[in-house]
């Protein structure tokens, strides 16, 4: 590092430190030195591990094996002491070739770490309440029932909406990788439910197989990208007409929620044998794909009303 860049780092407020190739500490500037009660003599030099304690030591290694590796920013935050920083790895380029990496640390607000604290503290509870309500709404059954089964389903809406709020302020402050979301994309439902169905009807058609499509109109508009909704409802449907037998039905719908939000549901016959214990098994892309778009996806049973795999959308 030249003698003008490292004056040029000195003057910063935030806490800096420059690792060489070697992953040693190369410079780090006077608010570092204060931050971490450290001398700049007598850390130069030293492995960047020797800087920290604790977590913070793995923190800072594995951000910089990452930035280095991907050659991009990586973000992380780290304890020293009794503070938090957000911290920030980016990789030195010289010549095509990475020379080194460069640590930003910005001193964490009060209120984000008492929100990191308190995130800690209810995720579990949050989780348990979600899964008692979960169990509660198995063991209702009937049409008589439809009134508590909505109210139950509010809940869990309302706790999967707690839940997504804090998992993605937990991530900014954290660094932790954020739901794909797109910050102001937003799709109308019924065309999309249109468009899957026309997909997979010749499929239907071919194996004797009927597929009823029944979109609402006037749904309000759900945030994301619709090709991850189109995407999800295609491998769906091909999974329920995996075990349809001939002559079955299979429904697909979607209605307005009471809070404006959008229910897409996929309604067949449940395999002979199968239970609620058997509903959570989603391929994997279907669940990332609805968590892409801040949804909820739950599938039940109920041996009069058959299999139902409902996704929950919130209004854009």
């Amino acid at each position: 590092m030249s003698p003008a860049s490292s004056s040029l780092l000195s003057y910063l407020d935030a806490p800096i430190v420059v690792g060489d190739p070697d992953g040693r500490a190369a410079y780090v500037n006077p608010a570092f030195e204060a931050s971490f009660s450290v001398l700049a003599a007598e850390v130069t030099g030293e492995p960047l591990a020797n800087l920290f304690e604790g977590g913070a030591r793995e923190a800072v290694l594995r951000g910089v094996a990452e930035a280095c590796e991907k050659g991009e920013n990586v973000r992380f935050r780290i304890r020293q002491g009794s503070g938090g920083f957000s911290a920030v790895a980016s990789p030195i380029v010289a010549e095509d070739s990475r020379v080194g990496v460069v640590i930003l640390m910005v001193e964490a607000a009060a209120s984000d770490e008492r929100f990191l604290s308190v995130y800690r503290d209810v995720i579990q509870p949050l989780d348990a309440m979600v899964a008692a309500l979960d169990d509660v709404l198995g063991q209702i059954r009937g049409r008589r029932a439809e009134h508590y089964r909505s109210v139950i389903e509010d809940g869990i809406n309302a706790l999967g909406r707690i839940r997504r709020w804090s998992d993605d302020k937990f991530g900014q402050l954290s660094g932790a990788p954020q739901r794909s979301l797109v910050p102001g994309s937003s799709f109308d439902v019924a065309p999309v439910v249109r468009a899957a169905g026309e997909q997979m009807d010749d499929e239907f058609t071919e194996r004797g197989v009927k597929l009823e499509v029944q979109p609402a109109y006037g749904l309000p508009p759900v945030a994301g990208e619709s090709v991850c909704l189109e995407q999800a409802l295609v491998h769906l449907l091909r999974k329920r007409l995996e075990v349809a037998p001939e002559s079955a039905t299979v429904t697909l719908s979607a209605r307005r929620l009471d809070a404006d939000g959008v229910l897409i549901s996929i309604v067949d016959a449940a395999p002979s044998g199968e239970s609620d214990a058997d509903s959570d098994a989603e391929p994997e892309l279907v669940l990332e794909l609805v968590r892409d778009l801040g949804g909820i996806i739950r599938t039940t049973i109920d041996p009069i009303a058959g299999r139902t795999t409902a996704i929950r959308l919130d209004p854009a």
